[in-house]
């Protein structure tokens, strides 16, 4: 009888690339291969309609509700970020909005040595992995896992924001998905028939049916284990007791952007000195572990209404238990949308080659309540938000302390460059541009935030720096590159170590110019085939560059 807890591969993590990696690697039957996640199996009934995300995003259980240290250029605020604890991760809790980026986006990962990461590298597998549909409904390409389709329910109030967009400047009825993605436009979706398309639904869940994939759910990772330089297996806590299980081939860390590298620093991978001062003993002093992590930057602009025109009232009491009923037996109503209607891709700082804000229109609004969950907003009212998709503010995450419950610390280092805070200003008169143009300008009351009192330059900054928040994005914390900061090198093996990848939005060296969610699919579906080329070529699984002397950790 074999070893039940061997394999050949073992996946730390259940978020989207994790997914996409169970899926495509147990295609051969002959390989066996350990997924754990730390979170439970995604059976909340909120998890598969789109607009329930508001439930998700401060969710007790499903959310690992993290906030970063006090950034000091928001005014020393610390960030929620909402961060999914699930099968799925994210692709479980997030806004379903579907963009893929521009090809400058992975142009510039390939100008940073990253062979094979450029756009024509990276768009075979954008173009496998969808099933895209038109305004429509009609398929454009029946081929794919998730399904990139666009909102059944429109707002005459979202129709309003997109004439409104194009009358101020705005190119209009682009397909934000194609070869020019820019101008204003319904949101893309990745949402099937009013059903979300997470990764633990589209690709986890047919996968489960094969013999040769073991999910362990609340499985927490402690750390990896090694044999001198090579990851050997992963050590885990599951239901009180320890357990240990081996990696014939390879340990695949797809943990996401915050748990990544703090698995790899717990295990002695990391900035040698930090983990010497925590206790922990090195492997590998690796110094860009938990570097480069960025976000996207964003405001929040409400708008007052009508109550006809807003969302609001129809998202609370009994008339959301109506359109509740009619999700479940239709799968029709506005409960089919993901977080926002109409989306622009648009141009904020000067001689920008390409766009560098993304403005998002929700037909409604959100409060929070006393115990600090997502509510709806008692008063009519509709929402402009904007991000800048193209940072140069970069931070850090570290250990606190050698214990793996302890949430590390955190720092986006938000506007510690100047032009971000002036792209997010530019941003922001984007939206009151739009706001401000017939036929969106006759449906609104009034501009509550930022509200008539801020007029200047300096009062939108003090409004950005005292409200400013997140787009859910961070990323880049074990980036993919060839500098000696780079944590993967191409082909995404951990430089200096056997056996060991990172497949997950931490190897983005940078954000792509919109939400990450596509990308790392595509990154999913590349590491998988990079693997099987690897193990099929016989390959070691180390990257070269420079390594450093490592201790040995025993199982």
């Amino acid at each position: 009888m074999p070893d039940l807890r061997t394999y050949d591969y073992i996946i730390v993590g259940g978020g989207t690339a994790a997914c996409v990696l169970a899926n495509r690697l147990t295609e051969t039957a002959s390989i066996r291969v350990l997924m754990i996640e730390a979170g439970p199996e995604p059976t909340s009934p909120w998890i598969k309609m789109p607009l329930a995300m508001g439930k998700l995003f401060t969710h007790p259980v499903l959310n690992w509700g993290l906030y970063t240290e006090p950034e000091a250029h928001l005014n020393n605020r610390p960030i929620f970020w909402p961060r999914g604890k699930v099968l799925g991760g994210c692709s479980s809790i997030n806004g379903s909005a579907y963009i893929r980026g521009k090809a400058e986006d992975y142009d510039g990962w390939r100008r940073l040595g990253n062979t094979g990461w450029g756009w024509s590298d990276v768009l075979p597998y954008f173009q496998k992995l969808e099933r895209r549909e038109d305004l429509h409904g009609s398929s454009t390409n029946g081929k794919g896992m998730v399904t990139v389709s666009y909102p059944v329910y429109v707002s005459p109030i979202a129709r309003a924001f997109m004439a409104a967009g194009v009358r101020a400047g705005l190119p209009g009825g682009n397909d934000l998905n194609g070869t020019s993605p820019e101008g204003v436009s319904l949101m893309p979706y990745s949402v099937r028939r009013g059903v979300r398309q997470s990764a633990a639904e589209v690709y986890l869940r047919p996968a489960r049916k094969r013999r040769n994939l073991v999910v362990e759910t609340s499985a927490f990772a402690r750390r990896l284990l090694f044999e001198g330089r090579r990851a050997t297996g992963v050590e885990y806590e599951r239901d009180g007791k320890i357990h240990k299980a081996v990696a014939a081939r390879e340990v695949i860390l797809s943990a996401g952007a915050i748990s990544s590298p703090q698995i790899l620093m717990l295990s002695g991978i990391g900035p040698g000195r930090h983990l010497q001062e925590q206790g922990i003993a090195v492997v590998l002093d690796a110094p860009g572990v938990g570097e480069n992590l960025h976000d996207h930057v964003a405001a929040t602009c409400t708008y007052g209404t009508a109550p006809e025109n807003s969302l609001n009232r129809e998202l609370s009491g009994l008339a959301v238990v109506g359109h509740a009923i009619t999700y479940y037996a239709l799968k029709r109503g506005p409960l089919t949308n993901g977080a926002s209607q109409a989306t622009a891709l648009a141009r904020g700082l000067p001689d920008t080659p390409c766009p560098d804000l993304q403005i998002v229109f929700r037909a409604m609004s959100y409060v929070y309540d006393k115990s600090g969950r997502i509510a709806p907003d008692p008063i009519p009212r509709v929402t402009g938000g904007v991000a800048y998709v193209r940072p140069k503010s970069r931070g850090r995450l570290l250990l606190k302390s050698a214990d793996p419950r302890q949430t590390p610390a955190m720092n986006a280092n938000y506007f510690s460059v100047a032009s971000d805070e002036d792209g997010l200003l530019a941003g922001v008169k984007w939206v009151r541009r739009i706001f401000q143009t017939e036929p969106l300008r006759s449906l609104i009351v009034g501009e509550d935030a930022p509200g008539d009192a801020c007029k200047t330059d300096d009062d939108i900054r003090e409004f950005l720096r005292s409200t400013s928040t997140t787009f859910c994005h961070p990323s880049g914390t074990c980036k993919m590159g060839q500098d000696h900061m780079s944590v993967v090198d191409e082909r995404l093996r951990v430089r200096g170590i056997e056996s060991l990848r990172v497949v997950d939005a931490s190897i983005m060296p940078a954000l792509p110019s919109c939400g990450p969610a596509p990308a790392v699919f595509m990154i999913g579906e590349k590491a998988a085939d990079l693997i099987k080329e690897d193990q099929s070529s016989g390959a070691v699984s180390m990257a070269n560059g420079a390594a450093a002397s490592a201790v040995s950790i025993r199982s």
